[in-house]
């Protein structure tokens, strides 16, 4: 089900980045003008953070939904899933990226092509900055089982309780 809130939100999200990655602003602006374009490329930031919140936000709704229909989370098939929506365009992106860098000339060190392979850019070698949040998100997707078992683990209280429990800690 998609909601238009959350669309909503996502723009935002996009258009902070969008606002913190643009050039400084050089002239042209006055008064309150310049003023807001300044304070969009301080605080553009704030996008990533928001991404993060709804990203945590869907994830969560999708292992409460399978809780409730299924009365378990089978993390295989949640992992598939969402495997196989982040996985083929990164890598067809991430192919892309490589063979336009090699047609002009540019080395690319296979070390750096398998870092960012297997979402570790965050550790080692990168061909970019940006792609450091899909690490963390994959991240979290390999450590979801074993939290999911500790918050399960001697407690009556249901999952949903526990897993928001833990977020404010």
């Amino acid at each position: 089900m998609r909601l238009v809130q959350l669309d909503v939100l996502r723009a935002a999200a996009v258009l902070l980045v969008i606002g913190h990655h643009l050039p400084p602003v050089s002239g042209g602006l006055e008064g309150p003008w310049l003023v807001a374009a300044e304070v969009w490329e301080r605080c553009g930031w704030i996008g990533v953070d928001l991404f993060f919140v709804l990203s945590g936000f869907l994830v969560s709704g999708l292992l409460f939904r399978e809780q409730l229909l299924h009365g378990d989370i089978h993390l295989g098939r949640f992992l598939l899933r969402r495997g196989l929506k982040i996985y083929p365009p990164f890598y067809c992106f991430l192919l892309a990226v490589v063979v336009y860098r090699l047609t002009k000339g540019v080395t690319v060190s296979p070390g750096t092509v398998l870092s960012e392979l297997f979402f570790v850019q965050n550790y080692g070698p990168q061909i970019w900055g940006h792609t450091w949040s899909l690490g963390v998100e994959v991240h979290l997707y390999l450590l979801l089982r074993p939290l999911l078992l500790l918050l399960r683990r001697n407690g009556a209280a249901p999952l949903r309780a526990r897993v928001a429990l833990f977020g404010l800690v």
